[in-house]
């Protein structure tokens, strides 16, 4: 068998790795020779159609990233190819981040910050907790699943909403349809969308999504920019239709900086860094390594997209 691995973020000592649990596999970075190439570990930039065109004999992909809405999904399902993703490998540091930036606003770090440059002692009111808080999660992939298990501990109402109905450790309900949807709209004291960005997806929170929710909602997200209408997000913190909005993700990216959301208190927005920790390098290529004993001993993929 023979891996091509894309250098731009796997380095030769991750290979290495892989190379002492699997000695008599070819991993190869020279993408000249694609020859003999079953497998491709890459970013998703790499993945573009005309690339893959030139490897005649790939049958499976390992996208190194939990997204992979940069993907032509039809065209690689129409050449059998295997795709897998990395969806485990993000899911525990981009839960710890979502709580971050809930507590920013519910314990006034901003305020507390600015006393501090000023050495101002000063009590500031506190007006929300997340205990007894009712939580929506949109999208209960690992990264949704991750939340919730730390949610639970805040002693709150889970509700998630994912394609199929299912029962899933931590929610105290699973929607699958736009009713169930409206309903977490409606009931959520903090929103936190983590969905994969589809056809489907795209501006799912639109002007009517955000006319439902309360006035004191936190809308988190940590997916993809848009999945929200950013416009209908602008409208929704001037008019106070919610009370804030913590954003890994933005239309575009890098966030221009004349854009509105830059001017707003109660929005906090950090650059697509949601994953960042120190462990994920370690945390991938564990992930991948599995990933290529389950595909050289035809054993099912629990990260498999097509």
């Amino acid at each position: 068998m023979k891996i091509f691995y894309e250098t731009s973020y796997l380095k030769q000592t991750d290979i290495d790795q892989l190379i002492i649990r699997f000695p008599d596999i070819e991993f190869t970075c020279d993408d000249q020779n694609t020859k003999g190439v079953t497998a491709i570990l890459a970013m998703p930039g790499y993945l573009s159609n005309d690339n893959l065109d030139r490897y005649r004999d790939l049958r499976w992909i390992q996208v190194l990233t939990a997204g992979y809405d940069q993907l032509d999904l039809k065209y690689i399902k129409s050449r059998n190819i295997i795709l897998t993703n990395a969806k485990d490998v993000f899911s525990i540091q981009i839960a710890e981040d979502v709580f971050s930036k809930i507590l920013y606003f519910n314990r006034n770090l901003a305020v507390h910050h600015e006393h501090m440059k000023q050495s101002i002692w000063k009590h500031e009111p506190v007006l929300y907790e997340i205990d007894q808080s009712t939580i929506g999660i949109l999208g209960t992939g690992s990264i949704g699943l991750e939340i919730a298990k730390r949610m639970k501990a805040f002693n709150t109402t889970i509700l998630g909403y994912r394609k199929t109905q299912v029962i899933l450790p931590d929610f105290n309900h699973i929607y699958s349809d736009a009713q169930g949807l409206e309903e977490i709209y409606q009931k959520s004291d903090i929103l936190i969308i983590c969905l994969p960005l589809t056809e489907q997806t795209y501006h799912l929170i639109d002007k009517k999504a955000f006319s439902m929710m309360k006035p004191n909602v936190i809308v988190i997200n940590v997916a993809r920019g848009e999945i929200i209408d950013q416009n209908a997000l602008i409208e929704a913190l001037k008019t106070k239709q919610i009370r804030a909005a913590g954003l890994d993700v933005t239309t575009p990216e890098p966030l221009p900086k004349k854009n509105d959301l830059w001017k707003f208190e109660q929005v906090l927005i950090t650059p697509h860094n949601a994953s960042a920790s120190p462990y994920v390098r370690k945390r991938l290529i564990h992930a991948v390594s599995d990933a290529i004993y389950l595909y050289i001993n035809q054993l099912e993929f629990n990260n498999r997209i097509i």
